[in-house]
């Protein structure tokens, strides 16, 4: 008996992440079906997409273009109603940044499976989407290199024997810039990541890392382990994604070329096993370094332990979403990013715990005002 292939609708077609999903799908069409696409201005692309995939639905954000697009059999429908659809068994989320939120709330409360790339979503939702998560029977799976191997890890050896979590990062771009260096980089410097292709934002979050800030929160909230068990390594090789060390004295890595597409199918795939049908580079041929981070020229770091109790992670993203754009702008150096975001979160630090985020409104409210505030004080960095 032929069973229903798997409804697929991408958020953010035309990024990374779903062009590589886009990808995946085309390895495995017994499998998986393109329900829908959807963008924000890149009318170009997802109109090649869409002519290509013949899905079921489309959106485009942009008001200015969706209405040049005409496919004969694909309909516009906004982004909940995609999210709504009874055709949709999983959603992919490659939208970057504070963006993601609402499409990861809008697939928890109707109880889909949905595979997140983004960091911001799991900070910024953290108790609102993992309670509903829980009533819904909802599944959130984790797309993040990183997470994506510390999942499978913790699914097959348990997280009762745990002492230590390690997640690793490149390093960046200026990972062997000296300090005194880093407020004179231009923004073309900070998009060249060493290892990854990824969008603007996530790779200046990558240069400074602060990406490794998000990730340490979010390793946290996925798997429900303590933040002060989670470390995190240099490794410029980019082969070791993370590591385990248990009670036992046992260490477990997780390691595979840096591919994106992998991480991708263990998320869409969860739960079968599978071949992937692509070749990738042997990971033998060269040696794998570990390194702790310098914290003094990377303070970024720092903000994953000091925020960890939420709701300070939907401060942190929303001063750092304001301070990148400004950056981005040319209107800042690289260096005020954190310094932006240092005075943002003493300012809300000092009553964070009268700060009640119980709903999806809570917390775009206090997104809002986080950015005002940053807003503000970067004024003097102009």
């Amino acid at each position: 008996m032929n069973r229903r292939k798997k409804g697929v609708a991408i958020l953010g077609s035309t990024g990374s992440i779903g062009r590589q999903t886009l990808e995946v799908i085309e390895s495995f069409k017994d499998i998986f079906e393109v329900v829908a696409l959807t963008a924000n201005r890149n009318i170009d692309l997802i109109y090649e997409q869409i002519k290509k995939y013949r899905p079921k639905y489309f959106y485009v954000a942009s008001e200015e273009f969706r209405y040049e697009i005409e496919v004969d059999g694909v309909e516009f429908r906004t982004q909940k109603e995609i999210i709504m659809s009874d055709e949709v068994d999983l959603v992919v989320v490659g939208i970057p940044g504070f963006d993601s939120l609402e499409p990861v709330y809008e697939s928890v409360r109707c109880g889909k499976k949905v595979a997140v790339a983004s960091k911001e979503a799991i900070l910024c939702g953290g108790k609102v989407i993992f309670s509903i998560a829980e009533s819904t029977k909802a599944k959130i799976l984790p797309i993040d290199s990183e997470h994506s191997s510390l999942w499978r890890i913790i699914d097959k050896y348990g997280k009762d024997n745990i002492k230590k979590v390690y997640i690793t990062a490149s390093g960046g771009p200026f990972l062997n810039l000296p300090k005194e260096e880093l407020e004179k980089v231009k923004i073309e410097d900070a998009l060249k990541h060493p290892v990854w292709s990824m969008g603007k934002k996530i790779t200046i979050d990558s240069a400074s890392l602060m990406n490794k800030a998000f990730e340490v929160i979010e390793a946290s909230y996925l798997f429900g382990i303590p933040s002060d068990i989670v470390s995190v390594k240099i490794h410029p090789e980019a082969i070791v994604h993370s590591a385990v060390e248990y009670k036992d004295g046992t260490t477990i890595m997780s390691a595979h070329f840096p591919d994106m597409r992998i991480p991708i199918l263990y998320s869409m795939l969860y739960g079968d096993d599978f071949e992937i049908p692509f070749q990738t580079p042997p990971i033998w041929d060269k040696p794998l370094r570990f390194y702790d981070p310098d914290v003094e020229k990377f303070p970024a770091i720092l903000f994953g332990w000091r925020c960890a109790e939420y709701p300070m992670p939907v401060v942190l993203v929303s001063a750092d979403d304001v301070a990148v754009e400004l950056f981005l702008e040319n209107r800042i150096k690289f260096t005020d990013i954190t310094k932006i975001i240092d005075e943002t979160l003493s300012y809300f630090e000092n009553y964070s715990r009268s700060i009640n985020v119980d709903t999806i409104e809570d917390v775009f409210d206090l997104s809002k005002e986080a950015k005002n505030r940053a807003l503000n004080i970067a004024q003097k960095f102009f």
